[in-house]
């Protein structure tokens, strides 16, 4: 068992996509979705997880429930020492 983050399916997506990811251990994990300029827009996971799998669908809505734009993002699942991040595409 290793720190895994898939590739979010479907890719591109409208109107929801769901994030895939494994941990070794259990810990504290944030997974975050920023914009192209690097601001953050949603915070999906923070907290603490058991080892494992685990799925997360993002709804294409900011941290203030409004729709983004389409166009590119990325998502990083954040832990004490990993950090991995992919991007997707939103269409509209």
């Amino acid at each position: 068992e290793r720190y895994a983050l898939s590739q979010n399916y479907p890719n591109p997506f409208n109107p929801s996509t769901t994030i895939s990811f494994s941990l070794p251990v259990d810990e504290s994990v944030t997974l975050n979705v920023y914009d192209i300029t690097g601001r953050l827009v949603a915070t999906l996971i923070e907290g603490n997880l058991s080892a494992g799998y685990h799925n997360v669908i993002w709804d294409g809505k900011d941290m203030y429930g409004s729709s983004v734009s389409a166009g590119l993002y990325i998502y990083t699942l954040q832990t004490e020492g990993v950090s991995l991040n992919r991007k997707m595409m939103l269409m509209k």
